[in-house]
């Protein structure tokens, strides 16, 4: 019987790290396809609808995975999560700069050492384009 515990335990924390995951996967993506100068342009259905089927796929091989390693292994599992949340912590786009309508001011508040794109609402005619950075940011001194 210990073993059907310990099954059971595992499922529900590779549904917990699964459903974690996705909702990362969705918030990261989001800014890149639901984005007028991103791969889909205009339509922004079509890029929610890729951003959802891409995080329902890693969310649940991520939570998959989750579930199989801890049936093996406690210290697996707390070594896994710790890896997930450093991949997301430097993977997840992070604001650096911000041009405000359509006067060209850039507000730069911070550098990127790793990839930057910009993001637009699509459907809008007076909004702010804002640029993301994937990687390690570091911010700029005032002035």
């Amino acid at each position: 019987m210990a073993g059907y515990g310990n099954r059971v335990r595992a499922a529900r924390l590779g549904l917990g790290v699964g459903v974690v995951g996705a909702l990362v996967v969705l918030l990261a993506l989001h800014p890149f396809l639901v984005n007028l100068y991103g791969p889909f342009g205009e339509h922004a259905r079509l890029g929610l609808l890729a951003a959802l089927s891409v995080a329902a796929l890693v969310g649940s091989a991520v939570g998959l995975g989750a579930a199989w390693v801890a049936r093996r292994s406690v210290v697996a599992v707390v070594v896994l999560t710790g890896g997930l949340v450093a991949l997301a912590v430097v993977a997840f786009p992070v604001q650096v700069d911000r041009h405000e309508s359509f006067v060209e001011r850039p507000n730069e508040r911070s550098s990127c050492a790793g990839v930057t794109f910009t993001s637009y609402p699509p459907g809008t005619s007076d909004a702010p384009s804002v640029v993301y950075c994937v990687g390690l940011e570091s911010p700029l001194p005032e002035g």
